[in-house]
């Protein structure tokens, strides 16, 4: 097993002039793998430390801590004759998507790719790595603190990794898509990850996320749903995580009591004093007016359709063949269905991503068939097998 050669073999960029020249000799590819290093433990924002990109002639370590204009990056990151490799890309999107003020695009993230080409579902870059190039990567560098400077000569070689390798992936990915003709599976998910929506916050769902929320409802649904925004509100101005702000556990516990005075508000476990005196007549305003809300405007919890035992015996079925059609086409389980998808198609069709698409195509159309009575499963073999009727 092949191991990384250590040499430098990258620009360091640090200045505009150099982010300039860079970005100017980038233009003229046809694609290009971007990775970034950040720090977000003591911030609701994440600190952008690195950006790091490879062409197949350029390889650039870009210090956004030093540079002030941005301005040819921001142009490459949407020049649209450019693909923007990723690897699992939703973190490095939103981090550049707010730094920026624009999200990348085109984009082509390796993971999705090779989850439709028969490696495991949500594969790391590392496996991909040693899997498509033979290349063991190194992980000793995995909690660096990368804001802070000078950075190591190893450190900064270790960052390059996510990258130097990446083109290569890409290649590979590339042309097996062409050869299965499965490239179409992706096109939409791949053109939804350049949607800004996607990393902006919907402050009127932040409820969903409170571990515990099941717990409550009515009233108290509606308190704790509020108490998420005005958290979510102090968090951005103030750029501290939310859980320095308030717990989930806190909020849920406040919007059960409705604490209608200081008093009561301080007697919430794990609410500091230091919480109660900056912010107390605040959250007193926030749970009065939630109180007041029209109850026809309270959240409610998504409603659960429960499958019978009959229709739970039928999604056990439908799962056994969706095994064996991921065998047959090479492709991972999860990648093709999960038992959510299964539930969805019994219950309501619609609804599953097993009735869209690639999935329909060579799963679904199968199991509605099945699910319909117009076949049946037969054993040949020891393996599982649809028959006509």
């Amino acid at each position: 097993m092949n191991s990384p050669e250590r040499q430098q073999d990258y620009d360091y960029i640090d200045d505009n002039a150099g982010l300039a020249r860079f970005c100017s000799a980038l233009a003229q590819a046809p694609y290009c793998a971007i990775d970034t290093e950040f720090i977000r433990e003591s911030t609701y924002y994440p600190e952008l430390a690195l950006i790091q990109i490879a062409s197949e002639d350029l390889l650039g370590c870009i210090d956004p801590l030093t540079i002030t204009d941005f301005t040819p990056l921001s142009e490459i990151l949407v020049r649209q004759g450019l693909v923007k490799v990723f690897h699992s890309c939703s973190q490095d999107l939103e981090i550049l998507y707010q730094k920026f003020g624009q999200v990348p695009s085109p984009v082509f993230d390796t993971q999705l790719a090779a989850a439709v080409l028969g490696y495991n579902h949500q594969i790391s870059y590392a496996d991909l790595v040693q899997q498509i190039t033979g290349v063991q990567l190194e992980k000793k560098h995995t909690r660096a603190n990368w804001t802070r400077r000078p950075l190591s000569e190893d450190e900064l070689d270790y960052a390059m990794d996510d990258v130097r390798y990446l083109m290569s992936v890409y290649q590979e990915l590339n042309d097996k898509l062409e050869s299965t003709h499965r490239r179409s599976w992706i096109e939409k998910d791949l053109l939804a990850m350049s949607n800004a929506d996607n990393y902006e916050v919907d402050q009127a769902q932040l409820w969903q996320r409170l571990r515990g929320v099941q717990k409550l409802k009515g009233k108290n649904l509606q308190i704790a749903s509020d108490l998420c925004r005005w958290r979510e509100q102090v968090a951005q101005r103030q750029n501290r995580p939310r859980r320095w702000i308030a717990k989930d556990d806190v909020i849920i516990e406040i919007a059960r009591r409705k604490p209608e005075s200081l008093e009561a508000l301080s007697k919430i476990p794990e609410l500091s004093d230091k919480v109660v005196k900056r912010h107390g007549e605040k959250l007193l305003q926030v749970i009065a007016e939630a109180a007041r809300t029209d109850p026809a405007q309270w959240p409610q919890h998504n409603r659960i359709n429960n499958l019978n035992s009959r229709q739970m015996a039928l999604g056990d079925c439908l799962m056994a063949l969706c095994r064996v059609i991921s065998e047959q086409n090479s492709i991972a389980l999860a990648t093709l269905a999960t038992r959510k998808d299964i539930d969805n198609l019994i219950l309501n069709q619609k609804s599953s991503r097993l009735a869209q698409g690639w999935r329909f195509d060579m799963a679904g159309e199968q199991l509605l068939e099945f699910i319909h009575g117009q076949s049946s499963i037969g054993v040949e073999d020891q393996a599982l097998k649809l028959d006509p009727k």
